[in-house]
This record gives C-alpha cells, sequence and structure tokens, in this order.
C-alpha cells in the first residue's frame, strides 16, 4: 500500500515538471501500455477490465488529438490528426470483432511515434521549455496519471 501511494506521488510529479515532448511520450506509454492490458484482459476473459483499459487508451489519444495546433502545426499536425483518428477507428473496429490484430497495429504504430518523439527530445540537446504545455490545448494530466 505504501509503495503505490509513493509511485503515484512520483508519476504526479513527474507529470508537473515534464517539458511538453516528455509529457507526449509519457502519453504514448500509456496508450501502449492500457493496449498490452486490452489484450491481455481479452485472453482472460475480463471484459470489464478490458473495457476500463481501452477507454484509458481512447482518451488519451482523444488528449493528444485535441491538443493539436492545426495553425502553428501545419501539415505535420493534420497528419496526426488524420493518425489519431485513424488509431481510434482501429481501436474501436477490433473491440467490436473481438480483432486483436487491430490491437496490435495500434500498439505498432504507438511505439514508432514514441520512438520518433524520443528522438526529437534527444536531439533537441535539453533545450527543450522544461514547463507544461500552455493552457490551451493542455493535456489532461489525470488522464495520463491514472
Amino acid at each position: 500500500m505504501g509503495h503505490n501511494r509513493y509511485s503515484n506521488q512520483y508519476q504526479k510529479t513527474s507529470l508537473v515538471t515534464a517539458g511538453k515532448l516528455d509529457l507526449i511520450i509519457m502519453c504514448y506509454d500509456k496508450v501502449i501500455q492500457s493496449l498490452h492490458q486490452v489484450k491481455l484482459n481479452y485472453k482472460a476473459k475480463a471484459f470489464e477490465a478490458k473495457a476500463n483499459a481501452l477507454q484509458k487508451g481512447l482518451n488519451i489519444i482523444n488528449e493528444l488529438q485535441s491538443s493539436l495546433d492545426c495553425e502553428r502545426g501545419g501539415e505535420i499536425a493534420k497528419s496526426l490528426d488524420a493518425l489519431y483518428a485513424y488509431l481510434t477507428r482501429r481501436l474501436l473496429e477490433g473491440d467490436l470483432k473481438e480483432d486483436l490484430s487491430a490491437f496490435d497495429e495500434v500498439i505498432h504504430i504507438m511505439n514508432e511515434l514514441k520512438e520518433a518523439w524520443e528522438s526529437i527530445a534527444s536531439s533537441q540537446d535539453n533545450h527543450v521549455d522544461p514547463r507544461p504545455a500552455p493552457e490551451q490545448g493542455k493535456l489532461n494530466f489525470a488522464q495520463i496519471a491514472a
């Protein structure tokens, strides 16, 4: 019990102090973790836990999508918007059809995106603004930490 309390506090502190790129990477990590849980819960026929894990992943993808600034982000933001919409559709289709390959596809895409963001973060030479994203388009930290 004590370990969980400290772990939760560490996660909350990490979210508050993380830079913008770190937050994006955390989101990808959480989506990937949630989708792995979905698959495990499907196999265990734990459908309520599966639904909760799927909803968590969908919520984070929705937060990523709603945080895009298509005016300043140009074509990259528009492409990410379309990709997030596709990922959402694939997850919903996979759930409806009980097609675990849809979850594998989304996990694969999310891993590739995460690696791209990690590459960007490492090439920034720690010159990334350490403050969280501005209020407009701000990611919902409660969704990520949960």
